[in-house]
């Protein structure tokens, strides 16, 4: 089972948009002192901010507790499909050929 602290994935993202520069993604997060640094520095010249949003969007830079994002978004899935020599098509009139 995975620690959630309640910090959403959707949620930092944005802030690592739109506010990275001003370090207030590493706020949220409970990075305290690379926060301030961001703030200081305007994102490390806007590279670290598109350093963080890559590190976020792959969940990478986690909570400071360490614990994971809440992500509401599942992804693809994928199902595996089997096919012989026995396997045959039943064509439908709906299908286009």
């Amino acid at each position: 089972m995975l620690f959630r602290n309640g910090y959403y994935l959707s949620t930092t993202l944005l802030l690592s948009v739109f506010f990275g520069t001003l370090g207030v993604d590493r706020l949220y997060l409970g990075h305290i002192g690379m926060g301030i640094l961001k703030m200081s520095t305007l994102g490390f010249l806007f590279i670290g901010q598109l350093v963080d949003i890559v590190l976020i969007a792959t969940e990478n830079l986690k909570p400071k507790d360490g614990s994971h994002y809440i992500s509401g978004m599942y992804g693809p899935s994928v199902e595996s499909l089997r096919a012989n020599n026995l396997t045959y098509v039943v064509h439908r009139a709906d299908w286009f050929t």
